[in-house]
């Protein structure tokens, strides 16, 4: 589920002053305009997941509370079955802070959590040490090219339309189609994605109903997402609801927050034949 997140654009009315039209009177002052309520809601939806592999189908169903709070995002995974494969209890939250760039994670089984960029930075370079006498080089080293990353590429095929504007869940939406295939050198079929969704229009890029289907060319693999908002309310949540709670420990990465360690079994100790000497008191 791929969810495309922006930024909440606030506008804020500018007064209009009517100046007095008697000769000598004093021109009032602007009040100053109070800060913009932050948008903000609460809802609940689900995901349907189909995927066919190898002439098998496996389908899953999750249960999903989701809020949202300026720029910060809340995705609470509430419950995952499927009848077609075992499925083990799993239960998330996931809050993306799109001002810090950061995709934090934290298990009430668990117990712990764990921060992390949502999206990838480049770390930048350790400084060169300067040398004392540089050193000419005999051979002129080849300049370093970079290369396209469409020179790899046979099929290239993008589309994004806006299908246009609706009421979806008692919102106000706009309806997006996205396609897209691709196929590299080399290989027989193109891959080919295409999604549609009903975006709010009162909050920051949140699909109210969101289908995805991917066809790999590389595999014989299909896949199938149908997301929904079931309700949704609107209102601030609580600052409180996107930060870890108290007492969590931090976890080494994002899959020891959901699927913790099984604790090792403890070394059975190994019992010399002859007792070691021991030193004097």
């Amino acid at each position: 589920m791929t969810v495309h997140l922006g930024r909440i654009v606030a506008c804020a009315s500018i007064p209009v002053i009517v100046l007095a039209g008697a000769a000598g009177a004093q021109t009032p002052k602007p009040s100053p305009t109070p800060a913009p309520t932050p948008a903000g809601f609460s809802a609940h939806a689900h995901a349907n997941l189909t995927v066919v592999a190898q002439g098998n189908t496996y389908a899953g169903a999750v249960q999903l509370a989701v809020a949202q709070r300026t720029d910060l995002t809340r995705i609470d995974v509430l419950s995952v079955k499927s009848d077609s494969f075992p499925v083990p209890p799993l239960t998330v939250t996931v809050v993306i802070d799109r001002r810090a760039n950061t995709l934090t994670a934290w298990s009430d089984s668990t117990k712990q959590y764990r921060v992390q960029p949502f999206l990838p930075r480049t770390e930048p370079s350790a400084t060169p040490r300067p040398n004392a006498t540089a050193r000419p080089s005999a051979t002129p080293r080849p300049a370093q090219r970079g290369s396209s990353p469409f020179s790899k590429l046979d099929v290239l095929d993008v589309t994004l339309r806006l299908t246009g504007h609706t009421t979806t869940a008692g919102l106000p939406t706009t309806g997006l189609a996205f396609d897209l295939q691709v196929r590299n050198k080399g290989e027989r079929a193109a891959s080919h994605l295409s999604a549609t969704a009903q975006v709010a229009d009162d909050y920051a890029a949140f699909p109210v109903t969101l289908e995805v289907s991917l066809e790999p060319g590389a595999a014989p693999f299909g896949a199938k997402l149908s997301y929904a908002v079931d309700d949704l309310t609107r209102g601030v949540p609580a600052m409180a609801s996107f930060q870890v709670p108290a007492g969590y420990t931090e976890a080494s990465s994002l899959m020891t927050v959901i699927f913790p360690r099984r604790p090792s079994a403890a070394p059975t100790p190994v019992r010399s034949a002859s007792p070691l000497p021991t030193s004097p008191p």
